[in-house]
C-alpha cells in the first residue's frame, strides 16, 4: 500500500509540474508575441524618425541657405560709418532690453 501511495504522490506531483509548465510556455508566447510588436513598432519609429530628420536637414538648408547670402550681401554692402552707426543703435537697444528685463 505504501508503494501505491508513493505512486499517486509522484502522479500528483508531475500533474503539479505539468500545470506550472503549461503556466510558464503560455507565459513564455505571450511574451514572445509582444516582443514580435515592439520590434515591429522600433523599425516603425526609426523609419519615421529617418524620415523626419531628412526633413528636418533639408528645411534647415533652406533657412540657412536663403539667410547667408542675405545677410552677407547686407553686411558687406554697409560702410563704415553705417556699421558704426548700427552697432550704436544695437547696443543702446540691448541696454533697453537689459533694463526691462532687470526691473
Amino acid at each position: 500500500m505504501a508503494e501505491t501511495s508513493k505512486y499517486d504522490i509522484m502522479l500528483s506531483d508531475l500533474g503539479a509540474i505539468e500545470g506550472l509548465i503549461s503556466t510558464l510556455l503560455d507565459k513564455y508566447n505571450d511574451i514572445y508575441e509582444r516582443n514580435i510588436e515592439l520590434e515591429m513598432k522600433i523599425l516603425e519609429i526609426s523609419h519615421e524618425n529617418e524620415i523626419l530628420l531628412n526633413q528636418l536637414s533639408k528645411i534647415e538648408k533652406e533657412a540657412f541657405g536663403k539667410n547667408e547670402p542675405m545677410d552677407s550681401n547686407l553686411f558687406n554692402s554697409l560702410t563704415l560709418e553705417e556699421r558704426e552707426s548700427l552697432k550704436v543703435k544695437l547696443q543702446s537697444l540691448i541696454s533697453k532690453i537689459d533694463y526691462h528685463i532687470s526691473s
